[in-house]
């Protein structure tokens, strides 16, 4: 009797299976290269630094912009991000921030604060909010809900996460908004602009005084994921009751939630259990509270 061919060991990848496997390494390694280039990229940079034969990288260009992932630039000489890979970007985004465990951090922030929280992130020129709760206890009613989009440069997420691009980044974003007034206090003067955005990097928190809304003062801190801001963590609240004075005892708070969001981030993304370090004691708020500085708005 013939003996049965073994089949432990991995299974044979097909010649088809290789080229779709090599296929997608080629798409998902153009997105990112596109996306941290922050502009226009030339098809030789693309060819030199994926390494991809000529005509491959002539083909995948073309079919990615057919399907609107990538776009050419004005001067035609490079590509950059389309509007469906903003779109898919921003999906995954909305779904990591918006699961159990950073949603019910959002609640307990808000909650503690006893005013509105939300947590935005740059889409384009705008800021798209991916997660709010509402403070039932205040008779502010602002129809924000998550997916509405604000202006960058009058609100305290938009300001802060503009802060923390590069200088190129920044003047490009920045040079292509149109920005309205919608009060008196909006800050719209380029040179005070820069002044308000230097600022905010220092101090690592924005706020916006009326800037977007009259009677209204919200302030921003980052989320922060290895190393990296992906997200705002903003209060809200009618300015008698949160303000220059007032943020002081706020801030603390808003930045430890911050933390713990983008451990929760971390977490969902490498899926560790990080519940023994989501969370803190009353004791550890009081003493943190100590030791937390306020450097002024």
């Amino acid at each position: 009797m013939a003996n049965t061919p073994s089949r432990s060991g991995p299974t044979p990848v097909s010649g088809k299976e290789q080229e779709t496997r090599t296929g997608t390494d080629r798409v998902l390694a153009l997105f990112r290269y596109v996306a941290q280039a922050h502009e226009p990229v030339a098809m030789k940079a693309i060819i030199d630094n994926l390494e991809l034969p000529k005509p491959t990288a002539h083909r995948l260009v073309s079919s990615l912009e057919e399907k609107g992932y990538l776009v050419r630039s004005i001067d035609r000489r490079g590509v950059i991000v389309g509007p469906e890979l903003r779109m898919l970007a921003l999906d995954v985004m909305r779904s990591s921030l918006s699961d159990i465990a950073t949603h019910s951090i959002l609640e307990r922030i808000s909650a503690e604060l006893g005013e509105t929280c939300n947590i935005g992130i740059l889409s384009g020129s705008e800021v798209v909010y991916v997660d709010r709760v509402e403070s039932v206890a205040s008779p502010l009613r602002l129809q924000f809900g998550v997916g509405s989009r604000v202006p960058l440069h009058c609100t305290a997420i938009g300001k802060l996460l503009t802060s923390e691009l590069s200088d190129k980044a920044r003047r490009q974003l920045l040079g292509n908004a149109t920005l309205p007034m919608p009060t008196p206090r909006t800050i719209t003067d380029p040179e005070a602009m820069d002044e308000e955005l230097r600022s905010i990097r220092e101090r690592g928190y924005a706020i916006d005084d009326e800037e977007y809304i009259l009677g209204v003062f919200c302030a921003a801190v980052p989320i922060v994921q290895q190393g990296q801001t992906v997200a705002a963590l903003a209060v809200q609240a009618p300015k008698v009751r949160l303000n220059q004075e007032t943020l002081e005892h706020s801030l603390p708070k808003l930045r430890r939630a911050a933390e713990e969001i983008g451990q929760a981030i971390e977490a969902g993304r490498t899926g560790k259990d990080v519940s023994n370090g989501a969370g803190s004691s009353d004791e550890d708020e009081r003493r943190n509270d100590g030791k937390a500085p306020f450097d002024g708005a």
